[in-house]
């Protein structure tokens, strides 16, 4: 399974999981605990993990999410969708700010339900 991320509708190339990772780490700073977090929600996203967005959708897909770590603290939040040939797209990440709502902090789209900055309630 490969992992395309999405900044502002700009595609990357689709990549294994270790290249998401590092290109995560050093396109957005994630270091520390963020990245412990980040590694595991990078796990249920590949593993089929995921638990849904409800409503909020990107371009017409339907979302999934992965989160790891503690609100308001050091989590990380992806948010994606399964493109066809088994692709995952990831959309948006942040944060938890409470149990139900995510801060979407590092990036996302340009409008939207998964417009960077927004604040997102599942």
């Amino acid at each position: 399974m490969t992992m395309i991320v999405i900044d502002k509708g700009v595609a990357t190339a689709a990549m294994a999981q270790d290249a998401v990772k590092t290109y995560l780490q050093t396109t957005y700073g994630i270091a520390g605990s963020r990245l412990t977090n980040l590694s595991q929600a990078l796990n249920q996203a590949f593993d089929g993990n995921g638990k849904s967005c409800g409503a909020n959708r990107y371009a017409g897909n339907a979302c999934l999410h992965a989160s790891a770590g503690v609100p308001g603290v050091s989590s990380v939040s992806l948010f994606y969708y399964l493109g066809g040939g088994g692709v995952l797209n990831l959309v948006a990440m942040g944060a938890h700010e409470s149990s139900t709502t995510y801060r979407l902090s590092d990036f996302g789209a340009a409008d939207g339900d998964f417009k960077y900055k927004k604040v997102l309630s599942l």
